[in-house]
């Protein structure tokens, strides 16, 4: 009876953290902790509302009473120790989107260590080498050194943060910390080079994990029917062949080589004057490049685009549209239009002020 009183105590506060009502979330899971309900679970929970507020400190201060009660997990890599001087070895064993956003910190790690080596998905691998300060990728599988490089010190990308004890006025710490190689950017200039239209990407299917970040393809048509606006499908998987169902025009085009590779759809958004997506790989590939990103979010939305707000402390070229219910996306959708279609009615000058 105590263990199904102390788990509903968990759901509820787990319901209102969903709802997005965050004080209340976070005074649930105090009453839950305080009851005898599992430490470690109210602590993840509060360091969710943390972040979801934009309060890093407080979230690192549930990092840290986790920590000191010394429970194994397995994405917890590093155990404190100093690395100024040491070899690092840094994990990227999450999303690829993860490994975007965090690779940022690569300067810091090898401005302190004596040697650092990134592990990366086999996907991801000759994109890393585009980030400022990584020079040495190793990957798993096939593709697998037939050596693992010493090391003295490991990490997985999403401690990073933590490690550094981050703040949100550190952020963004880096801006325009991808730089993908020239080739690149030619064969994407050349794929989209049509003077006087403004020139989007469109995303609008994340990740199968997770399907509720993704819009549904059957929403977007009022989008694609903005006049002024050359359309490029940038989407990877199996929801790519959705573009086929779109009303046929000469301002839709495919993009194909975007779904060969990672760099290349790195270089295709390099090149774009606007990326449309949801919460997935393409948006971080546009904030670490630098380029203009209109993100569409689903209500209870990740917490490194917190609560409440339109912009992103982590990329200055995002801007967030959100849900502003669960599941309803033609709140999301309404809007993105209606500024698209806004912009696409200025000229260039204008819209470079308007960005």
């Amino acid at each position: 009876m105590v263990s199904e009183c102390l788990s509903d105590l968990v759901a509820a506060a787990e319901e209102l953290l969903e709802a997005r009502d965050l004080d209340a979330a976070w005074a649930a899971y105090q009453i839950a902790e305080a009851a005898g309900a599992e430490p470690n679970i109210c602590c993840g929970g509060r360091w969710m509302v943390a972040m979801l507020r934009g309060d890093f400190e407080a979230a690192w201060c549930e990092s840290d009473a986790i920590r000191s009660r010394g429970e194994k997990d397995r994405n917890r890599f590093w155990t404190g120790e100093d690395f100024t001087g040491k070899r690092v070895i840094l994990r990227c064993l999450h999303g690829y989107g993860d490994t975007v956003q965090l690779l940022r910190y690569a300067p810091r790690i090898a401005e302190l260590a004596q040697d650092l080596v990134v592990e990366v998905a086999p996907a991801m691998v000759d994109l890393a080498k585009m980030f400022d300060s990584v020079e040495k990728v190793i990957t798993w599988g096939s593709r697998a050194p037939a050596v693992i490089p010493d090391w003295d010190v490991q990490m997985e990308i999403n401690e990073l943060p933590y490690i550094f004890r981050s703040q949100p006025e550190d952020l963004p710490l880096a801006t325009e910390y991808l730089n993908v190689r020239k080739w690149l950017c030619h064969t994407a200039a050349d794929e989209t080079r049509r003077p006087g239209s403004l020139r989007v990407g469109v995303v609008w299917a994340s990740g199968e994990w997770n399907p509720s970040r993704s819009v549904p393809a059957s929403l977007l048509q009022p989008l694609l029917s903005t006049p002024g606006v050359e359309f490029w499908n940038l989407q990877g998987g199996t929801s790519r062949t959705q573009w086929e169902c779109f009303a046929k025009g000469t301002h839709l085009h495919a993009a194909e080589e975007c779904a060969e590779s990672i760099e290349l759809l790195a270089g295709f958004i390099a090149q774009l004057d606007l990326v449309i997506t949801p919460d997935t790989l393409a948006a971080h590939l546009a904030g670490a490049l630098g380029t203009p990103a209109w993100v569409m979010l689903e209500y209870a939305a990740d917490w490194r685009w917190q609560h409440g707000r339109d912009d992103s402390p982590w990329y200055p070229s995002l801007r967030l549209f959100r849900q502003q219910q669960p599941h309803d996306w033609n709140s999301v959708l309404v809007p993105v239009r209606n500024q698209l279609e806004q912009l696409a009615a200025l000229d260039a000058k204008d819209r470079m002020v308007a960005w």
